[in-house]
């Protein structure tokens, strides 16, 4: 579609004229939600009323059912046409109208819309699109001294070819800068010629429908030093010496691309870091899983083995040595308990998110020389619901086990504090704490970030050598 010159604070004037209160209804409420500047808004219901509108009214555009009751077809664009020459026409219509429809595109409507197959966005480009090209008509129509300054000097490429032959006829200053030509080198070629040579031979689109949806999506351009380039085209239909041409307009969006293509591959490359990271943690906890029941549990477990096997052998029933089994066994279920109440998340819903924080906060105080102080006041269990309950209860575990392993603290703060539609989680260490600039190995934190991003939580981080560690997420409530 055409680059979009039409200014957002540019007021536009609009007259409808359509029949149907239920389509009129539909491109007033898509005018209100466009970001369009909208002035003045009429309604007429007939040619008639129109025409009498526009005996005081000056619109910039006007939407036109040709089908009315007090005229039908071709008359009624006729008619509206002679009345006002500055206004672009859009032609509304309905599939069944298509014919038609086209024919008035051909006598001068800017573009159409059809009844039901349109929102407002694409009335919004249909809009500029229209207005821009009728910019340009009254222009073309003013002067052709005129039309040729306001060719030659657009900072977009342009160039004018005969559709019938595909010879290019005209070309501006900024389409030589573009493709390397010279003018007359330029008005040697076809259109054809600016393909790059594996499409060169393809057919050439001549429905102005069909060469619409051609145009909607980037094509490559060759240059005359055969650099590829890929461009955004636009086409008026304009009167030149008496016989019709095409004029082309090129938005060069190589660059564009381009850019878009390293942040698709840039957005890649940092899921796969953050899923990397995430399989690493859970080999991580399956490794110290695996280590915990390995030398811990499977060693109490032997014990109690041996201790049975003794009792076997000897055939006497020693209780003594049965209770110290017994005791052996009752070690394990706990060390098993332990071990697994990191890993099964708890029972929110039933317990509530205060609840199982102090649970973990209650193991965590066990270490030595490590105080937790705990600021709960503002939090209600209803705020949030049980999935940011769960993915709060992780983050504050995650973070503690950070603490452990990293900090050397004496002192921890955990909150939670809501402001206004926000829930805060804070926690804060006395530690060692870190550089931020340094770049950091460790897959806790990110974590965290992963975490907090599936629900839109907002995660930022204080601290320096020798200062503790502030963690904060913010989660909209």
């Amino acid at each position: 579609m055409q680059n979009n010159k039409l200014g957002h604070n540019e007021v536009i004037d609009i007259l409808i004229v359509e029949d149907n209160e239920i389509h009129l209804y539909l491109l007033d409420q898509y005018l209100n939600f466009s970001s369009l500047k909208v002035g003045t808004i009429s309604r007429a219901t007939s040619i008639s009323e129109a025409l009498d509108i526009l005996d005081s009214e000056r619109p910039r555009i006007v939407f036109l059912d040709l089908f009315l009751p007090d005229s039908d077809g071709l008359e009624s664009f006729k008619l509206i046409q002679n009345k006002i020459k500055t206004a672009a026409i859009v032609v509304i219509s309905s599939l069944s109208d298509i014919n038609i429809t086209l024919e008035a595109l051909a006598m001068g409507a800017e573009d159409y819309l059809v009844k039901g197959e349109f929102d407002e966005r694409v009335l919004e480009k249909t809009v500029r699109y229209s207005l821009e090209r009728k910019k340009s008509e009254l222009q073309l129509q003013a002067s052709e001294a005129k039309y040729r300054q306001v060719f030659d000097n657009n900072p977009s490429p342009m160039y004018i070819y005969d559709y019938d032959t595909l010879q290019i006829l005209e070309c501006n200053e900024a389409a030589v800068r573009t493709y390397k030509y010279t003018r007359e080198e330029f008005t040697k070629l076809k259109i054809t010629d600016l393909r790059p040579e594996e499409s060169k031979n393809a057919p050439v689109i001549q429905d102005v429908e069909e060469l619409k949806k051609f145009l909607s999506k980037p094509l490559p351009h060759r240059k005359k030093d055969g650099e590829i380039i890929m461009v955004e085209i636009s086409f008026y239909h304009i009167d030149m010496g008496g016989k019709e041409v095409r004029q082309i307009q090129i938005n060069d969006v190589t660059e564009k691309i381009r850019l878009q293509q390293e942040l698709v591959i840039q957005q890649e490359e940092k899921q796969r870091s953050i899923t990397a990271a995430t399989i690493t943690a859970q080999e991580d906890e399956r490794a110290e899983l695996g280590r915990e029941l390995h030398d811990n549990i499977n060693q109490i477990l032997v014990t109690a083995l041996l201790f049975l096997d003794n009792v076997i052998s000897t055939q006497k029933m020693d209780f003594e040595r049965l209770k110290y089994v017994k005791q052996i066994l009752s070690e394990s279920i706990k060390e098993i308990r332990k071990l697994t109440k990191g890993l099964v998340p708890p029972s929110l819903d039933n317990i509530g998110l205060i609840a199982a924080m102090y649970g973990i906060i209650s193991n965590f105080r066990t270490i030595d020389d490590i105080k937790v102080t705990t600021e709960f006041e503002e939090y209600d269990e209803d705020m949030i619901h049980d999935d940011l309950k769960l993915m709060i209860y992780r983050i504050v575990q995650e973070q503690l086990n950070n603490i452990v392993k990293h900090s050397q603290a004496s002192n921890v703060t955990i909150a939670l504090r809501k402001n206004d539609n926000t829930l805060k989680l804070f926690v804060k260490d006395d530690g060692s704490g870190c550089d931020l600039t340094e770049e950091r190995n460790g897959v806790g934190l990110q974590n965290i970030n992963t975490r907090a991003a599936l629900h839109h939580g907002v995660v930022s981080i204080k601290s320096s050598p020798g200062n503790g560690f502030e963690l904060a997420v913010d989660f909209p409530i």
